[in-house]
């Protein structure tokens, strides 16, 4: 095996994702984005810059909460973008973050690579049922490839 193939089977934190976990990451980041932006635009409409020239007028009330917890909020909207790109990849993960290395096992086993039967994570409650069903379809096909091998 060559270095550029082991570069490849290494595994990296947050690029392990697969088609299914973009959708889900996707799905489950979407509204953390909106709420950021709704806690930006409340910045920007409190800066009596901005509230004067895009709304004509200014809110000395709402300009000084906003002053006094401008620090807090910058925190939040930090906390809320990393709190829910982890809880994104996390939960995208455990849902379908298997379905990956079950395909190429599947696709090792077809091309007579492997001969054993695919495992799943302890916790993996999704996949340990379907794979339950597949390793039966493995070994009734690996059977039938080694029936037909010696005929």
């Amino acid at each position: 095996m060559d270095q550029e193939d082991l570069l490849k089977k290494q595994r990296k934190a947050f690029s392990t994702g697969n088609v299914y976990q973009e959708k889900i990451i996707f799905l489950t980041f979407f509204p953390s984005v909106f709420i950021s932006l709704v806690f930006i635009s409340i910045v920007f409409i409190c800066n009596p810059i901005v509230s004067e020239l895009v709304l004509h007028t200014t809110y000395p009330a709402l300009e000084r909460l906003v002053n006094q917890f401008s620090g807090l909020i910058v925190f939040l909207t930090c906390s809320v973008f990393f709190y829910s790109l982890v809880l994104a990849f996390r939960i995208s993960n455990q849902m379908v973050g298997a379905f990956g290395r079950i395909n190429r096992e599947l696709d090792d086993i077809i091309a007579g690579k492997s001969n054993k039967a695919i495992t799943c994570r302890p916790n993996d409650q999704m996949t340990k049922e379907l794979l339950k069903r597949v390793n039966v379809l493995v070994e009734h096909y690996l059977k039938d490839k080694y029936d037909n091998t010696n005929s």
